[in-house]
């Protein structure tokens, strides 16, 4: 992650969970092309991120903060993941990248571009053993994965995708694309279960158009997304005297219908926006003779929304970018499946559905100060509905119970952001503060038992709150070039979360969890245009602002250093590196709390790591 306040949530191998200055999985907006895809674990076990190849990705485009209008709930931003488009004539991508454990990734890409019609086709495989940390420890010893698992694959999965697109008209374009990911027999020490399967699907259909001299352009998009997902702990040593062969397991299920219409007109974008998500999950317990549980059952959400923004010319230096948006979001579960005994037993509540109406905006203005310098001031409002596991989630259990609770407010972030960049000859620097007022912010919390409820024997259980939260830090980022082949570059992040206590639920601490510390890196590059060489060194300082409530440990610091180097022989190229270059033990602090299933088990991040990647482009 080299962009500044961005970082990552590491469960295992793959699939980490994307952070944005400190917001994490719920609280932001990951999408893929504009669409929504929304992983099958209650746990993120697959982030929305995991269900698109690299392959496949032309670009990530950030947006920090509460700023954007056009997509409901973008609490602390939002990432969007842009797949490849076909260029114009006949292309061909070829891509081998090999490392360490055993890691290896064949892709292939073709696609063909005319003035009337476009194709693109393409396949990426990917597999992998347990990495090993910096003592040389595979990360399935430090769990209890079972003897013959340790060595064993840790992650396998191909991913084949398409896109189609035609001139039906003049000034007109259509489009049609498809996704399939098969994975299988994934590790995630991080939890208490593995991904058996854990297979995706993404249709997506997009009309545009520039209708007139009025309407300039014109989008109107509409997309399916599934997962289909089977979890179990067949490879943990918790399974070894299983009746089945493992001790828990969960069959989940999501998948979202949704649709944007947008059109700009007289310098103003306007549009709607409208999904379903549905997501249901069975868990099965030994301990509860396998009856099965419906964890999440059949929780449907629909939201329909509408946006507009536009930006003003204020004088020759200042421009001002205003949005506004509005929501109205209902959400329930199927009254044939759940069961309300304990959402009554811990929170005095029977209710199977909610309803919400959400406004937000932003307004920022950027003025050009001088020749080269550019100062920004912005402020924004966004709000985010509850998730459905965060207000439906039902699981009995050994110990504690687990519970939604069904009257969650929406978390609504209200936010300031200063930012300044300046260019002058061969320096760039840019620097950002900001403050985030989260009123609702929802954290983890146990509640013990309000009522009695046969078959309810528990005293207490795991469950979700609202506090109020503040998130305040800055970024910089700076880059010289030194001469007209080496060049330096260099950022560092931070931010502090704090909540305010509520002692009557339990919530005693003032630190929010799973923030990241202050962390940043550094790196010199040299490039020919041919040949090209880079030395990079990457810090953390130790976080020992954390939250004592969920047992929350602290990290100290750590720093690595990467070597990267690369040549280019006309369509060939070839580099090689080595990450984390001196073997250095160590974890970031992000990898902790993320029950029902959690382990408790903190992921180190990996050993000295080799790898190669030979490419052709035709």
């Amino acid at each position: 992650m080299t962009l500044p306040g961005v970082s990552k949530l590491r469960k295992g191998g793959i699939a980490s969970d994307v952070v944005v200055r400190g917001y994490q999985s719920r609280d932001l907006n990951v999408l893929v092309d504009g669409e929504r895809i929304y992983g099958a674990c209650p746990n993120h076990m697959d982030p929305p991120s995991f269900h698109v190849d690299f392959a496949q990705v032309d670009r990530v485009e950030v947006a920090k903060g509460p700023f954007d209008v056009k997509n409901q709930g973008s609490l602390g931003g939002v990432v969007n993941i842009v797949t490849r488009r076909p260029e114009p004539g006949v292309h061909a991508t070829a891509n081998v990248a090999a490392g360490a454990w055993g890691y290896v990734n064949p892709s292939v890409t073709g696609s063909w571009a005319g003035e009337s019609f476009s194709a693109l086709a393409g396949y990426s495989f990917r597999r992998s053993t347990a990495f090993t940390d910096g003592d040389g420890r595979r990360f399935t010893e430090l769990t209890n994965y079972r003897a013959d698992a340790v060595d064993s694959e840790a992650f396998r999965a191909g991913t084949a995708w398409g896109r189609i697109g035609f001139v039906p008209a003049k000034d007109h374009a259509v489009t049609f694309s498809y996704t399939r990911q098969d994975t299988s027999h994934t590790y995630y020490p991080y939890l208490q279960m593995d991904a058996v399967y854990d297979d995706s699907d993404r249709f997506g259909l997009t009309w545009e158009a520039t209708p007139s001299a009025v309407v300039t352009a014109a989008k109107l998009s509409a997309y399916y997304t599934q997962v289909d997902h089977w979890m179990t702990d067949q490879y943990r040593t918790s399974s070894t005297t299983a009746a089945r062969g493992w001790s828990m397991g969960t069959d989940a299920f999501s998948r979202t219908l949704g649709g944007r219409l947008e059109a700009t007109a007289w310098g103003v974008t306007a549009g709607v926006e409208a999904y379903r998500r549905y997501w249901d999950t069975t868990t099965y317990l030994a301990g509860m003779q396998y009856t099965p549980q419906a964890s999440l059952p059949g929780a449907t959400t629909d939201v329909v929304g509408l946006f507009a923004e536009r930006s003003f010319r204020l004088g020759e230096t200042v421009i001002l970018d205003a949005g506004l948006r509005w929501d109205h979001a209902s959400a329930s579960v199927d009254g044939e499946k759940a069961s309300t005994d304990l959402t009554w037993a811990y929170h005095g509540t029977r209710a199977t559905e909610q309803a919400d109406a959400l406004a937000g905006g932003s307004l920022r203005a950027r003025w050009q100060a001088a020749e080269g310098l550019e100062v920004s001031l912005g402020a924004g409002t966004a709000a985010r509905i509850p998730e459905p596991q965060e207000r439906w989630f039902s699981l009995k259990r050994m110990g504690t119970d687990w519970v939604g609770n069904p009257d969650l407010e929406p978390s609504r972030n209200t936010a300031l952001d200063l930012s300044a960049s300046l260019r002058a000859g061969r320096l760039y620097v840019s620097a950002s503060a900001f403050v985030n007022e989260v009123a609702d912010y929802v954290v983890l919390a146990e509640v013990g038992k309000v009522n009695s409820v046969p078959g309810v024997m528990n005293p207490k259980a795991r469950t979700y709150e609202n506090v109020d939260a503040r998130l305040a830090g800055g970024e910089a980022t700076a880059a010289v070039t030194l001469t007209g082949r080496l060049f330096f570059s260099g950022t560092v992040s931070y931010v502090r979360g704090t909540q305010t206590p509520r002692p009557e639920l339990g919530i005693l601490s003032e630190n929010v969890a799973e923030m990241p510390p202050v962390t940043g890196r550094a790196s010199l590059r040299w490039d020919n245009g041919r040949f090209w060489g880079e030395a990079e060194g990457v810090f953390a300082a130790a976080q020992t602002h954390v939250d004592t409530d969920l047992l929350e440990s602290s990290t100290p610091g750590w720093g690595i250093a990467n070597l990267r180097a690369g040549i280019a022989f006309g369509d060939v190229g070839l580099n090689v590196g080595v990450e984390n270059l001196f073997g250095r033990l160590y974890s970031e602090h992000l990898s902790y709390q993320r029950d029902p299933f959690r382990s408790g088990v903190k992921i180190p991040e990996p050993g000295r790591n080799v790898f190669v990647n030979l490419s052709y482009r035709y």
